[in-house]
């Protein structure tokens, strides 16, 4: 899908007016590269087809293929431009490109109503038409009769549709800055928690050990000396010799010097 092919009708679109823009136009909607419209709708010369009644069924039916679907044609048929059909082939494919915008599961009996259809073979040949030039990608699962989108480009904006998106996209900015500061204020609490934490842990830790340290304190001084130590001021002779006792006389021995 080249968006450069609209190149050339905007350039032709700065000196042709009237029924020759109308031409334009028709030219633009067959050309089977071309799927977006909207800078060829800001045109000068195209946007004053507005002001004659003769040409502005020409530019309804340019905002139709620019951001209108199938439906938006069939109700207007009466009064815009009649379409081939190659040109109303390529309106189906975008009003399948707005749908799968709205949905990621498209049902067979929704898209042969918006498309008007009457056969799935049909049906499916157009979607796989419309995946083959880029516009979107999925599957068709022919047994649920449904397509289940996987990826969508986009079409050119509405008026005022665009005022409505930066709007959304200001209302989202703003809830993810209320969401930011949420993340921020809760992780600064969790810091400071932490801190907090950290030091009670350190002041617990150092209490313990301060005790550990008076408890190995205490301990040693009631223990005293170490099993096996010697005084110093002990004479090493008094450990190695026994004392002597004391010399007792026998009975036997003053009994006999009384006699005499």
């Amino acid at each position: 899908m080249d968006n450069s092919s609209l190149e050339q009708y905007l350039i032709l679109a700065k000196s042709t007016k009237g029924r020759a823009s109308c031409a334009l136009i028709l030219q633009a909607i067959s050309n089977p590269a071309c799927f977006h419209f909207g800078e060829l709708l800001d045109q000068a010369n195209i946007s004053s087809l507005d002001q004659s009644p003769d040409t502005k069924p020409s530019l309804d039916l340019l905002r139709i293929f620019a951001y209108g679907t199938y439906s938006d044609y069939v109700q207007g048929a009466g009064v815009l431009p009649k379409l081939e059909e190659p040109q109303i082939t390529k309106l189906r494919m975008l009003t399948v490109v707005t749908l799968a915008a709205e949905n990621r599961v498209i049902k067979y009996s929704t898209l042969l109503r918006d498309l008007g259809l009457s056969d799935t073979r049909t049906l499916e040949d157009l979607v796989i038409e419309g995946v083959y030039v880029g516009l979107f990608s999925g599957k068709l699962d022919q047994k649920r009769q449904e397509f289940q989108v996987e990826d969508t480009s986009g079409r050119d904006c509405k008026p005022g549709q665009l005022a409505e998106m930066i709007e959304t996209l200001k209302a989202w900015v703003g809830a993810s800055d209320d969401i930011s500061q949420q993340l921020t204020d809760k992780i600064s609490f969790a810091e400071k928690s932490l801190e907090r934490e950290t030091a009670r842990v350190e002041k617990f830790a150092s209490k313990v050990e301060d005790g550990r340290k008076s408890v190995q304190m205490h301990g040693s001084e009631l223990e005293g000396p170490a099993p096996g130590h010697i005084d110093s001021g002990m004479d090493m002779d008094d450990v190695s010799r026994p004392k002597s006792r004391p010399k007792t006389k026998h009975p036997s021995a003053s009994h006999s010097s009384g006699r005499h």
